[in-house]
């Protein structure tokens, strides 16, 4: 059984996405694992379209994803993209680093500096562990706190959501997000720290802060004006002010919008400025939008 389901993990990362080989293999995977978890008793992650990082086995979301389908399997050509972008930036300000998968690819591909986030504790201890695991504590910085809009520091409350999961992936503060309805484990105060401070000389931003992202980057407008760093983010059909606020600073500082397709295509879809809003992603099977001075290809 092991080999067969090997097999279909490798069929899953091999063959080209869309085609119907592919997309057996995933069914008959999901078909066959129920909730497709982390097989029990597993040392590590490594991913087979990325073999030489290495995760640690935690209960999460993300370590299940790539562990069955892959890097590519999960976030799609985000992955790549994100990849690309660090290898081209000096300064990487990453919000919302989780587990660190996408801060172990980033800090793999820059040469520059990067600064990762992640206000969860028992997470951002994850997040150092595979950092180092992948020789990367050296060179990525992490501080265990939110990014918050406000001017100066301050302690903040943030909701655990019960997702079942011992690395949730959808916390998020009390107050501000955009995004509603989710669920309540606990609520944990933790360090809040100004956005605009931390993005001051980035020229690469990533932020997945749960609802807040709109509000972060209107702090930072000035520091946005000043480098026009290229942002990452996810917009949600419900982010309509985050959406807003992307398009005016596409329109404002000339920004091309990129939409990175989760599935389905590899193609990224260029969006005019006025015709972006909320639900322009998910037409394009995603979320992830890239803010650049140049299109992506």
């Amino acid at each position: 059984m092991m080999i067969f389901t090997h097999a279909l993990r490798l069929g899953v990362v091999r063959f080209p996405r869309g085609s119907l080989l592919r997309n057996a293999c995933i069914g008959v995977i999901k078909a066959t694992q129920g909730k497709c978890r982390l097989p029990p008793r597993l040392a590590e992650v490594r991913p087979l379209d990325r073999p030489a990082l290495s995760f640690e086995a935690t209960d999460s979301m993300v370590m299940d994803a790539i562990y069955w389908f892959g890097v590519q399997g999960y976030e799609g050509r985000m992955a790549d993209v994100w990849e690309s972008l660090c290898s081209q930036a000096r300064n990487v300000v990453e919000v919302g680093a989780n587990v660190g998968l996408f801060t172990v690819l980033g800090g793999k591909a820059t040469s520059g500096s990067y600064l990762a986030l992640e206000p969860v504790p028992g997470v951002a201890d994850i997040l150092r562990r595979n950092l180092a695991r992948n020789g990367l504590s050296d060179k990525v910085e992490v501080y265990q706190s939110a990014a918050i809009p406000d001017a100066t520091q301050s302690t903040v409350a943030l909701n655990i959501p019960n997702e079942g999961r011992d690395s949730p992936v959808g916390s998020h503060l009390v107050v501000g997000s955009e995004v509603t309805g989710r669920s309540s484990l606990q609520v944990i105060h933790v360090a809040g720290l100004p956005f605009r401070q931390l993005v001051r000389n980035a020229n690469l931003i990533k932020v997945d802060a749960e609802g807040l992202e709109a509000q972060l980057f209107e702090s930072a407008r000035s520091e946005i004006a000043g480098n026009t760093p290229t942002i990452v983010a996810e917009v949600l059909p419900e982010s309509t002010r985050l959406a807003s606020l992307l398009r005016e600073l596409a329109i404002t500082h000339g920004y091309t919008i990129n939409i990175i397709p989760a599935y389905g295509t590899n193609r990224i879809d260029v969006v005019e400025p006025q015709r972006f809003d909320s639900k322009t992603p998910l037409m394009s099977n995603s979320k992830d939008v890239v803010l650049s001075r140049l299109r992506l290809t």
